[in-house]
């Protein structure tokens, strides 16, 4: 393996580490801060969804990734390598605050940037969709997230035993997380490797895999602070609140998967979470809520100007 080999896969595996580190609050966050979960429990859990989501159905957003904002023969390895350590570099920053970033912007950010280094064309149209889905997931998993809360407060106020609501909520916790982690490895898992499968560098599925056990391990090892964030410091959630915002926000990403959007889990996650804070008249932590707008929207322009000054200086000294 030579060193452009080595230098893909082990960037690769930082921003996937990123990823885990970052970006498991959207699967787990809400469960671990209610109480559902142990810390443990739950990254066990994202570990096993997130490998099954990467293989059985990473490909569509890979394909969007990798060939659908630069267009295919304009993405070399280097490239790849410099949009995904632009990446990382941000997201690592943003996970050390604590602050729930979208891994998504930032990887696509960091696309766009080494296209606009090398003068290729940016197909702004699919921008358009990807902005746009951005916008409109935290929406829709906010009301989503409303309307599952009113169905399953219906469904719990009729049960009368105690230990039977106990093991419906742990069982909803389960389910929820799951089904968010699973849908966190088709979606967030592809835009890790997407810039390696369109540089031709792997197959999709194993691509998939191989990003998706390296974020298993930094789900395991530094995902806890914005786990505390998501599951704690916007609102007080409690197990029913708790399951509505991991459910609807994973029915916002699913919706995105089957359109081959790379939507961002962490804005979806922050929208139901908001959602049923609203809803339940918990109040929302708005300064927390405000300083994670200000990172989403700085994620994106931040990842395009880091991955394009690093671009240009890797030209200078030739390694470009």
């Amino acid at each position: 393996m030579d060193g452009l080999a080595v230098a893909v896969v082990a960037v690769a595996f930082y921003i996937a580490w990123n990823i885990g580190s970052n970006d498991s609050a959207n699967a787990m966050g809400t469960a671990v801060g209610s109480g559902i979960l142990s810390f443990r429990q739950a990254t066990l859990t994202i570990a096993i969804f997130v490998i099954m989501g990467a293989y059985l159905r990473g490909y569509r957003v890979m394909k969007t990734v990798g060939k659908g904002i630069v267009p295919s023969g304009y993405l070399s390895m280097e490239m790849a390598v410099i949009a995904l350590l632009a990446a990382g570099i941000w997201v690592t920053i943003a996970t050390v605050k604590g602050l729930p970033v979208s891994t998504t912007q930032s990887i696509v950010g960091g696309v766009i940037g080494v296209g606009l280094a090398v003068g290729a064309p940016i197909n702004w149209s699919t921008m358009l969709k990807i902005a746009s889905a951005w916008v409109l997931s935290p929406i829709l998993s906010g009301v989503l997230a409303i309307v599952l809360y009113r169905f399953y407060s219906w469904v719990v106020s009729r049960l009368k035993s105690a230990s039977t609501i106990e093991a419906l909520y742990k069982a909803l916790a389960v389910l929820g997380g799951s089904y968010m982690a699973f849908n966190f490895g088709t979606n967030e898992v592809a835009n890790a490797s997407g810039p390696i499968v369109g540089a031709g560098f792997l197959e999709p599925k194993v691509a998939g895999v191989m990003v998706a056990m390296s974020l298993a391990i930094g789900s395991l090892t530094f995902s806890y602070a914005v786990m505390h964030t998501v599951g704690k410091k916007i609102t007080s959630l409690g197990p029913i609140s708790a399951f509505a915002a991991q459910f609807g926000s994973a029915i916002s990403v699913s919706l995105a998967n089957v359109l081959g959007l790379p939507v961002s889990s962490s804005q979806s996650i922050v929208g139901g979470v908001v959602g049923v804070g609203l809803l339940v008249g918990e109040g929302v932590e708005r300064s927390v809520v405000r300083d994670i707008l200000f990172g989403w929207v700085a994620t994106p322009l931040t990842a395009i100007f880091i991955s394009f000054v690093v671009f240009k200086l890797f030209a200078v000294v030739g390694l470009v």
